[in-house]
């Protein structure tokens, strides 16, 4: 199983991140023709930062990025704090859901679900009084599904596709773990035990783990000078790590943290 998830690149107001991820809210976005964007823009009119949910899944079997994957969402009152919200374009009242939707929301539950260790799937109706995601959303199909597979991140705009593989989260897990970093699951899967198992680069570091940063780099476009992912992350590399956090948002001083690394992983 792939899945495609299209960066929209939105502009958001103050968001708060998320402590904890143990559930996913499902919602219909009663209305037949829609996308993430004219979703934001409905809920900037709110008042609102921007785009309640995390995802939005179109009914071609697009899946399109809405509020940051780290932030506390605006989607179901009194269940934000914990869960990824995900709309389906569509007013399923009434309608009835396209195959290629079905299958897109699938996917990006199954992956959700393993990425995250999620077991709680609900209905918005299940936690607020409302009719979302309606009567014939295929909540049992879409909540029940489980696969593996690799993700692949594309922008809307000019810059280079983000391709996280398998293989390489893997083999970054497995480094990780071989140098006492972590003890994580090495499957492939880029999620918060991940994260943790990533260590603190700084310039002149060395090693298997500064390669693999230096390989995701290079992925994304990003030159590592003449010698490319040598291990070593010297004035070339640091110039390409600064550009990357600059791009991102960060602060651009040549040191992958945390906040780097979730970039790097699409977290």
């Amino acid at each position: 199983m792939n899945i495609s998830i299209k960066e929209t690149n939105l502009s958001f107001g103050s968001l708060s991140r998320r402590n904890s991820t143990s559930r996913i809210i499902l919602h219909h976005a009663e209305a037949s023709s829609c996308d993430a964007s004219v979703i934001h823009k409905w809920h900037k009119a709110n008042g609102w930062a921007g785009i309640g949910y995390h995802f939005v899944v179109r009914k071609n079997g697009t899946i399109e990025r809405g509020r940051p994957e780290w932030a506390v969402g605006a989607h179901a009152p009194g269940s934000n704090s914990n869960s990824l919200g995900i709309c389906f374009e569509g007013a399923y009242m009434k309608e009835t859901m396209p195959d290629p939707q079905k299958n897109a929301g699938k996917n990006l539950v199954a992956y959700l679900k393993r990425k995250y260790g999620i077991t709680k799937i609900q209905r918005h109706c299940d936690v607020c009084a409302t009719s979302c995601p309606g009567t014939n959303f295929p909540f049992s199909e879409i909540a029940g599904a489980s696969a593996a597979g690799t993700v692949t991140v594309s922008s809307s705009g000019n810059k280079p596709a983000q391709n996280v593989g398998a293989s390489w989260i893997a083999r970054l897990q497995s480094e990780c773990n071989r140098q006492g970093f972590s003890h994580q699951a090495v499957d492939g899967i880029a999620g918060p035990n991940t994260l943790k198992g990533c260590p603190m680069l700084s310039p002149d570091a060395s090693g298997g783990i500064t390669k693999l940063m230096q390989e995701r780099l290079i992925s994304l476009g990003y030159s590592c000078g003449s010698t490319g992912a040598d291990g070593i992350l010297g004035a070339e590399t640091q110039k390409a790590v600064k550009s990357f956090q600059k791009n991102h948002s960060l602060t651009p001083d040549g040191i992958v943290g945390p906040a780097t690394w979730r970039k790097l992983l699409n977290l």
